[in-house]
């Protein structure tokens, strides 16, 4: 009973052959799978031939390789940003500077190979930082500490250029740098801080006495104008009293004769003609009427 359950249990499970075959078409899927190999975009590859340096580079896509004996490296040649490290330099008066900023750059994607076999891939401290530290070390003595601020842009221009030829020897290019940071000597930052307190209490007080300039031309342009009107005024009402002096002339002179007139008519007239007073016009009631 025990024989017949172990025969047909032989023959119900899997024959030697069958799983050398399962095994064998296991290790070719294998073998395929690991001729292929995918560089994502913004990357190349990097092949090592049982560890050495090919002069192929992989592009982006699918790729093949030999399986086992090479090996794919994958770099990213894209615009990357690198924050330098903070820099001690002394300026023309030896007064010390530090500077930090950062840089973007991007490796040459033909010849990442080469930068991988001289440098390796830790080139940024290998290689940025120090260029870097070297340019500040050179460039910052050039300038007295009052010019450092003032000319950051020039010291930009001038890091760009003297870190582009520095790194294009490891085909990795600047592509552009920015200077963060600079500061000074607790003692020189002091000194600047005091420096601007003055002068900004100078501007403010030249603010106040602009404004009180301002205010002394207004009043002034505003007496002006008093003055201006009141004497129009004046002139106007001169004339007038002149106008009014001129109409009442002729009038007040007849009315004082009028007043001087003892109402008896004169008897004798060199022309023989009784002179006549006309009432009337000196304001009085008309001849026959009360």
């Amino acid at each position: 009973m025990a024989e017949r359950t172990i025969q047909e249990f032989e023959l119900k499970g899997p024959k030697p052959r069958t799983l050398g075959l399962l095994v064998v078409l296991f290790l070719i899927l294998i073998l395929i799978w690991s001729s292929f190999v995918i560089v994502p975009a913004g990357h190349r590859g990097i092949v090592l031939w049982w560890g050495s340096v090919e002069k192929r580079v992989m592009g982006e896509g699918l790729n093949f390789k030999v399986p086992i004996a090479e090996r794919v490296i994958k770099v990213d040649v894209r615009v990357q940003p690198h924050p330098f490290k903070e820099i001690d330099a002394a300026s023309k008066e030896y007064q010390m500077v530090k500077l930090t900023g950062m840089m973007n750059f991007h490796i040459n994607p033909a010849y990442v190979n080469e930068l991988y076999q001289k440098v390796g891939l830790d080139f940024a401290n290998k290689v940025i930082d120090p260029a870097f530290n070297d340019f500040v070390k050179e460039v910052v003595p050039n300038y007295s500490i009052t010019e450092i601020l003032p000319k950051r842009e020039e010291i930009r221009k001038r890091a760009m250029t003297k870190l582009g030829e520095n790194l294009s020897r490891y085909h990795i290019i600047v592509d552009d740098i920015y200077i963060s940071n600079i500061r000074f000597s607790p003692e020189y930052e002091k000194a600047i801080e005091a420096k601007q307190v003055a002068q900004q209490q100078v501007e403010t007080q030249r603010q106040v006495l602009a404004q009180r300039e301002i205010e002394a031309q207004q009043k002034v342009v505003t007496a002006k104008g008093e003055a201006e009107s009141i004497l129009v005024v004046a002139q106007g009402q001169a004339k007038a009293n002149e106008a009014l002096a001129r109409s009442l002339n002729s009038i007040l002179v007849e009315y004082k004769a009028i007043e001087k007139w003892n109402g008896i008519l004169p008897q004798v007239s060199s022309g023989g003609v009784v002179p006549f007073l006309d009432i009337g016009k000196l304001g009085g009631a008309p001849p026959g009427k009360k």
